[in-house]
């Protein structure tokens, strides 16, 4: 039965009431967000508990976002790190990296959430999360986290919609952002990397700076590729000396742009 987007929310709040009391992984995105929003309005402030949890894998933009949803939600989110640098599971890329990283990062949650009194960890993946390669899914599945936006069926564009038509958001804070882990391929090992993790941060926190976005910097041998939409082509080449230098000085050689544009699950 195709319920209405409102319905879906009855739905949401239906499962928060019965869980009383959350602990919400915010990771700062416009899902978890969203979540959040939900569980305040439903529960009250006092009930909710926003936790976000950081890595070396955290990106400067989503560091902007998580700032921007602070302030925009008036909440106050609890900041965690976790080291992942010398997990090897994590570090040594391989397809089902993401599970291990989830593991880890969720049973910091439940640790957290323990020590405070608090049963239930909710996180914002939604009903489109499904169409996507996401081996992190099964870490929350065992872990016993909760997905009330995946049990009611809302979808990631259903929430940009609400977001965008109730907040007035920059699409830049209800476009999807991953983990910069991401820009690189299977088995391409990230614990002998984390100088190029930094760069590729750097390099997309600059863009946007110039305006240019949505963009992912993905590393090719002895380089990088720049993914962005083709309106934003110019706009990239007229940046394209301060990239070239941040490239030359880390040893790349070949800064290219992708002419089919931006994409998601490019490894998968």
């Amino acid at each position: 039965m195709n319920l209405s987007f409102s319905e879906k929310i009855e739905r949401v709040k239906t499962r928060l009431n019965q869980l009383k009391k959350v602990m919400v992984a915010f990771s700062g995105g416009k899902d978890s967000a969203f979540l959040l929003l939900l569980a305040q309005e439903t529960l009250g402030k006092e009930n909710v508990k926003a936790v976000n949890v950081a890595s070396c894998f955290t990106s400067s933009n989503d560091r902007v976002r998580l700032d921007f949803f602070i302030s925009k939600l008036n909440v106050e989110v609890e900041e965690l790190n976790v080291d992942l640098t010398h997990d090897h599971e994590v570090m040594s890329n391989q397809k089902y990296r993401c599970y291990h990283c989830k593991k880890k990062i969720f049973s910091l949650l439940k640790k957290t959430a323990l020590a405070k009194g608090i049963d239930a960890i909710v996180d914002g993946t939604t009903y489109s999360d499904l169409d996507q390669f996401r081996p992190g899914m099964k870490a929350l599945e065992e872990l016993g986290i909760i997905s009330p936006l995946l049990e009611a069926g809302i979808t990631s564009a259903e929430i940009v919609k609400y977001l965008s038509d109730t907040m007035s958001l920059d699409p830049f804070y209800v476009t999807s952002s991953a983990c910069l882990a991401t820009r690189f391929p299977y088995d391409f090992p990230l614990d002998a990397n984390i100088q190029l993790i930094e760069l590729f941060d750097r390099i997309e926190s600059y863009l946007l700076g110039v305006g240019i976005f949505p963009v992912k910097v993905r590393y090719i041998q002895d380089g990088i590729r720049i993914e962005t939409p083709q309106e934003m082509f110019p706009r990239i080449l007229n940046s394209r000396d301060i990239v070239i230098k941040m490239c030359h000085e880390k040893g790349l050689k070949f800064i290219t742009l992708d002419i089919e544009g931006i994409k998601t699950g490019v490894w998968d």
